[in-house]
């Protein structure tokens, strides 16, 4: 029997002619996918990676009971999807939630980020975030206004104390979280992990996720309210009960490879 020997020393000579080769080989990989996305034949890759300094922040809350039946509506969110119960973390009972998250993220965008998010239920019955408001501190592209204008988003950490403004003047969103030296660790549900394979908008279109064991196994921790002062003066809060369910912090980096708009062509 021949067997297959792997474990052959590699020259300074090898290493060399198989990084030409490397370089050469996708390159051609990456011309030719190209040229497949350009006719609309594949769907682009891109990088997205969401940073922990500053640690990406969830505020969850209950959408208020008077608000469930008529708020698809109100959003004028396509007539396929459906508000949709989710379980937050795996301890829960499932109910209708609103998330603002604020966070800093590197790759297809960049600066920081703030984002109001439902949950629907797709074609496949699926539960699934659906962003309902976007908010961006350098100009970036969504598939609802093509560009995304820079505005106030200030999410930043001094010490123990995170400070997050999200818009301006009465009808921002402002919270200051005092974090103390300990945190009760939490582990989200497995369905509001899943909810991040496809990310709608407003308008239907998706951005499809495929991420590893950083998002299904993040490390989160969970803030007391009574360590935080929140503001909210904007339109959410008139959906939403005033105070959060949780507030949780994300205590690593969550790295994400997205297919923006995947099933626009």
């Amino acid at each position: 029997m021949e067997n297959s020997v792997l474990t052959k020393k590699l020259s300074r000579l090898g290493r060399l002619g198989r990084n030409i080769l490397k370089r050469f080989m996708y390159s051609q990989m990456a011309i030719y996918s190209g040229f497949k996305i350009a006719i609309g034949k594949d769907h682009p890759l891109m990088q997205f990676k969401i940073e922990n300094d500053p640690p990406s922040i969830y505020w969850v809350y209950r959408i208020k009971p008077s608000e469930i039946n008529n708020l698809a509506q109100k959003l004028r969110i396509p007539p396929q999807f459906t508000l949709c119960p989710i379980r937050c973390l795996n301890t829960d009972e499932p109910a209708y939630l609103l998330t603002v998250n604020a966070y800093r993220v590197s790759g297809l965008a960049k600066g920081l980020r703030a984002e109001w998010s439902i949950f629907v239920r797709d074609s496949t019955n699926t539960p699934r975030y659906m962003i309902v408001d976007a908010r961006s501190s350098t100009s970036s592209m969504d598939p609802v206004n093509i560009i995304t204008k820079a505005s106030t988003v200030i999410h930043k950490r001094e010490g123990n104390v995170i400070h997050t403004q999200i818009g301006e003047g009465e009808h921002a969103f402002t919270s200051t979280i005092t974090l103390p030296d300990h945190l009760p660790s939490v582990t989200s549900s497995a369905e509001w992990v899943s909810a991040n394979d496809y990310i709608y908008w407003g308008n239907g279109i998706c951005d499809r996720t495929f991420y590893n064991a950083g998002l299904a196994d993040a490390r989160q921790s969970l803030v007391d309210s009574k360590n935080s002062v929140i503001k909210d003066g904007t339109f959410w809060s008139q959906v939403v009960e005033s105070d959060p369910v949780y507030i949780l912090k994300l205590n690593n980096a969550i790295e994400l490879v997205v297919s923006p708009w995947e099933n626009v062509g």
